[in-house]
C-alpha cells in the first residue's frame, strides 16, 4: 500500500507540438459553443415591456387605454382585456409616432371600482407571466368644474384695435446686466402678453375670445419639431379647488394655433404644467376627484380626495406614452394639509410642476413641500427631497435650514445638475420661521445616508419684501441671471448671480401672472398694421399698431388727397403696441408704414379715409 508520500512526483513538462495545436483548437471551439449558447440565452430572454398605468394602479381611469413602451407595435402580440363587472372588452390599436409603443383603446368605459385584468405573452415590468391588474378608480362627478363669469376687462382700449385691451407693464429698474430676451407673462383673465426689458408690449392676445369664465397659464417660448414655438393653457376657469379644465396650444411664429389638445385616457389637463420634451411630447397634469375612508386621516367614512396624475402625450397621435398616480405611490400621511370639514375634495398633494430629468421625470408637490424623482420606465419613485423639515423619515437627503422651501412651484433641473425652484416659503407655516419668498437653486449629494442638499443661492426681492401666498416661478437664463415670476404678487424681477436686481417691472392694474418667462422670440404675424385716426382742422391724431412685430423701430405717416398722392407727412418711434403719432395739415387718405431699426422696410397698412380705422386683412 503506498501513501501519498510515496508517490512518485512529476512534474509535468511542455506539451508537445501536436498536443500544443490540439488544446487551442479544443479551446476555439469550447468558447465558440460557450458564446453559441449565452447568445441563445440572451436571445432567449427578451427586454422588459413597460405599461401604463403601471401594474397594481388602484385609481386608473374608466376610460384608460394601456400603453406599451419598449418594442415596435407590430411585435406586442395577442392582448386581453377583462373586467370583473364589465367582461370582455374589444379593443383597437394606435401606435405611438416614434415607433417604440402601442396603445390598446378599450371600445368601451370600465365600471368604476372593478378591477382588470390584462393577459400578454409579453414580459411586463412589475407583471407575473406576461398578466397584470389595475383597479378603475372610485370616482365621483365628470371630474369638470364649472366656470366662474369672466370679470370684465376694463382697460382701455386700443384706437387701432379696439378688440384689444392690453394691461401695462411699469418697468421699476432695467439695469445693464440683463439678458436679452422678450418677457412673456399671462395674467390669468386678460390674456396672453410679449413685451420688452423697457416694458413696451408687442403682442397681446386676449384670453376671452368673447367667452366667459377663461383664463390663461403658464405662457412661454419652447422648441417643437426643431422649431420655436408659443405654447400655453388656456381654459375654464373654476369656481374652487386646484385645477380648471382646458387644452394645450402650440402657436408658431405666424401666431397660428398648429395644435390644441388634452390629456389622455379620459383627464382634462390642469392648467399647472403644459411642457413640450426633448422627443417632441408634452408632459401635462390632472387631477381627479376619488372616493375613499378619510377616518384615519380625521375625514369622512365615504370622504372624497384628489388623485393628482402626471401623463406624458404624443402630440402627434394623442396616445398616452406614460402615466403616473399620486394615489398608489404617495401616503396621504405625507402631506402638512387635513382633510376639509364641509365635506370638500381634499387636495393633499396637489402637483403643480414636471420636468424632464434624463430617464426620469421632477415631479413637485406643493401640499407635501416635496420634489419625486420619478422612473420613466417604472413610474417608480426613486427619491423624495422634501424642503420643509417635517415629518421624518419622508426624506432621502438631509436639508439644512439654508437649503429649506416650502409650497415651491417650477422646480427644473439645470444643465450642470442643479435644481431650480421658487420657494413660496412662507406662504405657509413651516417648522423654520421664513421671512419671504424666494428663488432657490439646491445642489444635491446622493452617497448612500450622507445624501444632502445644499444651497447654492437664494434670490430674494429687495428692498420690497414680496410673499407669494400662490403661484411663482424661477428660470435660470443662458446668461446665469436668475428670472423670477413673483405669481400672486403681480411682479417680475432678474436678478444677476450675484444677486444684483438687473430688471423690475410690476403690472399696473392688480393683477398675477402664474408663471413668468424671458426667450428670445421674433414673430411675423400674416395680417397689415392697423391704424386708425382722428382729425380736428388743421391736424390729426394717428394710430399705429401691428400685433406680434417686436422689432419696429419707426412708424411713417403717409397722407395725401388720394390713394396714389400720398407723401410722407411724420415720422415716429414706435412706443409699444400701439403708437400715437400727431400730423399736421393731412390730407383725405392717410397710410402708416413700418421700418425696422436699420430703417428697412417691414410693412404697411390699408389707406383709409382720415377719421376710419383699416382692417387687418393679410398682406404687407
Amino acid at each position: 500500500m503506498h501513501t501519498v508520500s510515496d508517490l512518485p512526483r512529476r512534474i509535468p513538462g511542455p506539451p508537445g507540438p501536436f498536443a500544443a495545436r490540439l488544446v487551442a483548437l479544443l479551446t476555439v471551439l469550447l468558447l465558440s459553443w460557450t458564446g453559441i449558447l449565452s447568445s441563445q440565452a440572451t436571445a432567449a430572454k427578451p427586454k422588459p415591456v413597460s405599461v401604463f398605468p403601471v401594474p397594481g394602479t388602484p385609481v386608473a381611469s374608466e376610460s384608460t387605454s394601456f400603453s406599451f413602451r419598449g418594442l415596435r407595435p407590430k411585435h406586442l402580440g395577442r392582448v386581453r382585456i377583462r373586467g370583473s363587472r364589465s367582461g370582455l372588452h374589444r379593443s383597437r390599436r394606435l401606435a405611438h409616432s416614434d415607433g417604440h409603443g402601442v396603445s390598446v383603446i378599450p371600445q368601451r368605459s370600465f365600471t368604476r371600482g372593478e378591477v382588470v385584468k390584462v393577459s400578454t405573452g409579453k414580459q411586463i415590468r412589475g407583471a407575473r407571466q406576461g398578466d397584470f391588474r389595475v383597479r378603475v378608480g372610485h370616482f365621483y362627478g365628470r371630474g369638470r368644474k364649472r366656470s366662474r363669469p369672466k370679470k370684465p376687462n376694463r382697460l382701455p382700449r386700443l384706437k387701432s384695435r379696439p378688440d384689444l385691451r392690453p394691461p401695462r407693464l411699469d418697468v421699476l429698474a432695467a439695469e445693464a446686466g440683463a439678458s436679452p430676451g422678450e418677457i412673456l407673462f399671462a395674467p390669468k383673465q386678460t390674456g396672453l402678453v410679449i413685451a420688452d426689458r423697457l416694458g413696451r408690449i408687442s403682442w397681446f392676445r386676449p384670453s376671452g375670445d368673447g367667452g366667459r369664465g377663461q383664463e390663461v397659464q403658464d405662457f412661454r417660448v419652447q422648441e417643437y419639431r426643431e422649431r420655436p414655438v408659443l405654447t400655453y393653457w388656456k381654459g375654464a376657469a373654476s369656481r374652487k379647488g386646484p385645477f380648471q379644465v382646458g387644452s394645450c396650444n402650440i402657436l408658431d411664429r405666424r401666431y397660428r394655433r398648429i395644435a390644441a389638445f388634452g390629456a389622455g385616457n379620459g383627464y382634462r389637463p390642469d392648467a399647472h404644467e403644459f411642457t413640450i420634451t426633448s422627443r417632441n411630447t408634452a408632459l401635462v397634469l390632472a387631477y381627479r376627484g376619488v372616493r375613499r375612508d378619510l377616518r384615519k386621516h380625521g375625514g369622512g367614512r365615504n370622504g372624497k380626495v384628489f388623485d393628482n396624475v402626471v401623463q406624458e402625450i404624443d402630440i402627434e397621435t394623442g396616445a398616452v406614452l406614460f402615466e403616473w398616480h399620486s394615489l398608489g405611490n404617495v401616503s396621504l400621511d405625507a402631506t402638512v394639509s387635513k382633510p376639509p370639514k364641509n365635506g370638500a375634495t381634499w387636495d393633499y398633494f396637489h402637483v403643480n410642476s414636471v420636468a424632464e430629468d434624463g430617464d426620469s421625470l421632477l415631479v413637485s408637490a406643493r401640499k407635501v413641500s416635496t420634489i419625486y424623482r420619478i422612473d420613466r420606465r417604472t413610474a417608480r419613485i426613486r427619491w423624495r427631497l422634501r424642503g420643509d423639515g417635517q415629518k421624518a423619515g419622508a426624506n432621502d437627503f438631509r436639508v439644512g435650514p439654508g437649503a429649506r422651501f416650502g409650497y415651491q412651484h417650477d422646480v427644473q433641473r439645470l444643465p450642470n445638475g442643479d435644481i431650480s425652484l421658487f420657494d413660496n416659503g412662507s406662504a405657509r407655516r413651516l417648522s423654520t420661521v421664513m421671512t419671504q419668498s424666494s428663488a432657490l437653486i439646491l445642489r444635491l449629494r446622493r452617497k448612500g445616508r450622507k445624501s444632502r442638499a445644499k444651497p447654492v443661492g437664494r434670490f430674494h426681492h429687495q428692498p420690497e419684501a414680496l410673499v407669494s401666498g400662490s403661484q411663482g416661478s424661477a428660470e435660470v437664463l443662458a446668461n446665469g441671471n436668475v428670472f423670477v415670476g413673483w405669481g400672486s404678487q403681480s411682479h417680475i424681477t432678474e436678478f444677476a448671480p450675484d444677486g444684483r436686481i438687473v430688471f423690475d417691472a410690476a403690472f399696473s392694474t392688480p393683477a398675477n401672472s402664474y408663471r413668468a418667462r424671458k426667450a428670445v422670440w421674433t414673430g411675423r404675424p400674416p395680417t397689415r398694421p392697423a391704424i386708425a385716426s382722428r382729425s380736428i382742422p388743421g391736424e390729426a391724431t394717428v394710430w399705429a399698431s401691428w400685433n406680434g412685430v417686436g422689432d419696429i423701430g419707426s412708424w411713417r405717416v403717409m397722407t395725401g388727397p388720394g390713394r396714389k398722392s400720398l407723401r410722407q407727412v411724420a415720422v415716429s418711434a414706435w412706443t409699444g403696441l400701439e403708437t400715437a403719432i400727431p400730423v399736421d395739415g393731412p390730407g383725405a387718405r392717410v397710410r402708416v408704414q413700418a421700418f425696422d431699426a436699420d430703417g428697412d422696410f417691414l410693412g404697411q397698412s390699408k389707406v383709409t379715409r382720415l377719421g376710419q380705422r383699416a382692417d387687418r386683412s393679410p398682406g404687407r
